[in-house]
């Protein structure tokens, strides 16, 4: 595989370790007071548990700084700014996934005022910043001498600029891609937003107030979005591509492995929540990345559930949590992750058996978990 362990240091200035600080702070006080709103007062050491949780955004903003800017490999980017871009989209989502473990451990429920504002931010910050995206290296191909090695981004199919979207998927003029992504987008949007196909009022005419409705106003921003990539083209139209496929492989993962689990248990096996949260990651990492996070969760979610069995004698098992610390770990040791994963996402055949192991695996691993549950 290729190396990537030629470090250059980089943003090492004072007022970059400041601003690190600082947006650590910022994003830990919003997580305290957004988790307060959500899931309500602590308790009467609630206080010391914010200031706690606070502190603890500084520290990790500070090192996850040194590491994805200070320890970028030599010649991996182009800029400094794609690198910082990128730092600051890791920021978010794990601020986003510390609040949705936060309150999933709390409550047993992940709020989709988390994951759908979530997804949005996703979706656009990469339509803006497709260099957001996980770093990689793919190999160019030279006829006068062996492949060089070439620094690129994970996207669609692999290399974001070394393997071209399909025509059919292309931006203007072809129109079938902008029809698929919108399909995707809609799809996520009737069953996230509101549960159109369970509920008992019509979906028909409303009047001209429901443009302001909070669903409505989702569906007006994620469609702009998808639109302006798509007449914007190059990056920007292939990064919502992206995103989309991850929202899709990433949520539809964690819906089959939920609906299957609860019909061979007979009832609920895990929440819906799980299937918003993992389809926000996926428009944050795109389908690769996701499908490893879920395929770590499955063994997070195993010690945690021994955990809580062994010390609090608890028997319901949060796995909102688990797929928090699964994708966190996963874009913090990415590049020795991809190098071993990436051979069997270049062969579709073994992706597929991947992708299916993940649902089978995880639906196993909860169905086990209440056969013991049930036997005490």
């Amino acid at each position: 595989m290729i190396g990537l362990d030629a470090i250059a240091p980089g943003g090492t200035s004072t007022g970059a370790w400041f601003v690190a600080a600082a947006a650590g702070a910022v994003l830990g006080r919003l997580l305290t007071l957004a988790v307060a709103r959500l899931a309500g007062p602590a308790g009467p050491r609630g206080r010391i548990i914010d200031r706690t949780v606070e502190a603890t955004s500084v520290a990790a903003a500070v090192g996850l700084w040194w590491w994805e800017v200070c320890q970028t490999p030599a010649g991996a980017e182009a800029t400094c700014e794609a690198v910082s871009m990128r730092y600051a989209a890791h920021l978010i989502l794990f601020t986003l996934l510390a609040s949705a473990a936060w309150v999933d451990l709390r409550h047993r429920i992940i709020p989709d005022a988390i994951t759908v504002p979530g997804v949005l931010a996703g979706l656009a910050w990469i339509a803006l910043q497709p260099g957001s995206l996980l770093p990689i290296v793919t190999l160019e191909p030279r006829s006068f001498a062996p492949p060089a090695a070439v620094p690129d981004l994970l996207g669609l199919w692999g290399g974001l600029h070394a393997i071209s979207v399909p025509a059919l998927l292309g931006p203007r003029p072809a129109a079938f891609g902008l029809l698929a992504a919108l399909v995707v987008f809609s799809a996520w949007w009737l069953v996230a937003t509101a549960p159109v196909l369970t509920s008992n009022v019509p979906f028909g005419w409303r009047p001209w107030p429901a443009l302001f409705e909070p669903r409505t106003l989702v569906a007006m921003a994620g469609t702009g979005v998808i639109v302006a990539a798509w007449f914007a083209g190059g990056d920007h139209w292939t990064g919502v591509l992206t995103s989309l496929a991850g929202l899709a492989v990433a949520g539809g993962m964690i819906w089959l492995t939920r609906a299957g689990a609860s019909r061979a248990l007979g009832r609920e096996a895990m929440g819906f929540g799980d299937v918003t949260l993992m389809a926000m990651v996926g428009t944050w990492l795109g389908w690769q990345p996701s499908v490893l996070a879920c395929t770590l969760a499955v063994f997070i979610g195993l010690a945690h559930g021994l955990a809580l069995k062994i010390v609090h004698r608890e028997s319901e098992l949060p796995f909102g949590p688990s797929l928090c610390l699964a994708t966190a770990a996963v874009v913090v040791a990415w590049r020795p992750i991809w190098e071993w994963a990436e051979p069997a996402f270049e062969r579709p055949g073994e992706t597929a058996l991947v992708v299916v192991a993940v649902i089978l695996l995880t639906a196993a691993s909860l169905w086990l978990w209440q056969r013991w549950r049930a036997g005490d």
